[in-house]
């Protein structure tokens, strides 16, 4: 399938999707919109994926909205949130797979919310995230409110996001929110070699694990006590369970179908 405003590539069970808009930064229009809805629906269904790597054309991860976008089918800004990037955040966020934040420059506005919107990032050195609504007197959308303060706490995530303030690679690393930061150069190197050892690994435990994790950031000890006995209970015996117990016991690498 072509798009307009991104690529779609597979290999080794890893799906990278570029957005391409180098001009614009990478700024989100409606095309931009739909097509990132068209590609995360078909990964999220495509069992033959493992992992998703989502990352950006040129100097930019994406810049956030496009401003100077003059004709849209939205009625409000309530409506291009809710019927056009919600679906495709929502995809993101639920997707039985991990999804890598591979961010070669600027995360900005609702491009910072995509950013955190991923499992996992690794970062250029050059590269940041910035909540920058607050600079023209609006407030975070994309879910970046939950996942920035989910992610740092809430008087970290408040003093970025009323300041309009950068995080750059380095703080991003030690607030926990950047899991790897290379060089530019590298940057596509080490997200391929990452992305194909996680691919490498059992499915179901990736796709378990990362249910498991995120609902526990809203249940309580009892809940996911609970949920993660329900999961075992239904993943153990099974052929990866047992593809990876022979893989340990005869001292050699596994091998998922």
């Amino acid at each position: 399938m072509s798009y307009e405003t991104i690529s779609l590539d597979v290999e080794n069970h890893v799906a990278t999707i570029t957005i391409n808009r180098p001009k614009m930064m990478n700024a989100f229009n409606e095309q931009l919109i739909w097509d990132m809805g068209t590609a995360t629906e078909l990964v999220k269904n495509d069992a033959q994926i493992r992992v998703l790597v989502i990352t950006g054309e040129g100097r930019g991860f994406s810049a956030g909205a496009d401003l100077t976008e003059r004709e849209a089918s939205w009625t409000n800004t309530k409506d291009a949130l809710l019927r056009g990037y919600h679906p495709f955040f929502k995809n993101i966020i639920e997707m039985p797979k991990p999804v890598i934040g591979s961010i070669n420059g600027a995360a900005a506005g609702i491009g910072a919310s995509l950013a955190m919107a991923c499992d996992l990032r690794i970062m250029a050195k050059e590269a940041y995230i910035m909540s920058v609504f607050s600079n023209i007197a609006l407030v975070p959308d994309g879910g970046l409110s939950f996942l920035l303060t989910r992610a740092i706490g809430y008087s970290r995530a408040l003093e970025y996001a009323i300041e309009g303030k950068k995080i750059p690679s380095a703080e991003c690393h030690s607030l926990g929110i950047a899991n790897k930061i290379v060089d530019l150069d590298d940057l596509a190197t080490e997200t391929k070699k990452w992305a194909e050892h996680l691919a490498k690994r059992s499915p179901q435990a990736l796709s378990r694990t990362k249910k498991l994790m995120n609902d526990a950031l809203v249940k309580s000890y009892d809940e996911t006590f609970a949920a993660e006995a329900e999961t075992q209970n239904q993943i153990f015996g099974s052929a990866e369970n047992i593809e990876g117990v022979q893989a340990f016991l005869e001292k050699r690498e596994p091998d998922f179908k």
